[in-house]
């Protein structure tokens, strides 16, 4: 009996611990300025046609940062917001 008490106490405190993993993993981010139309229709609020006037828009104007798509006909300030955390436009990234 008093082997099932300390049985049950190891448990309740073994699961209570928390859990630390040793992964170093990043997330992977499209790149605004080489990505291809397929990867960049996978952004949230960023479908076909916006992936393709995002593509046309990169010919003559370098992405430096995810700002520069407010420049394009029904890309906001809300979906910039949005794409910040996803998006790289720095050459030579390695996410």
């Amino acid at each position: 009996m008093i082997a099932l008490l300390f049985y049950c106490f190891y448990l309740s405190i073994s699961y209570t611990q928390p859990i630390h993993w040793e992964l170093d993993v990043a997330p992977y981010r499209v790149h605004l300025q080489t990505d291809e139309v397929e990867r960049l229709e996978l952004l949230p609020g960023i479908g076909p046609i916006m992936a393709q006037k995002i593509a046309e828009f990169r010919i003559d104007h370098p992405i430096e940062s995810p700002d520069d798509l407010t420049e394009i006909h029904e890309i906001g300030q809300k979906t910039v917001n949005q794409l910040r955390r996803l998006t790289t436009s720095k050459p030579n990234h390695e996410d």
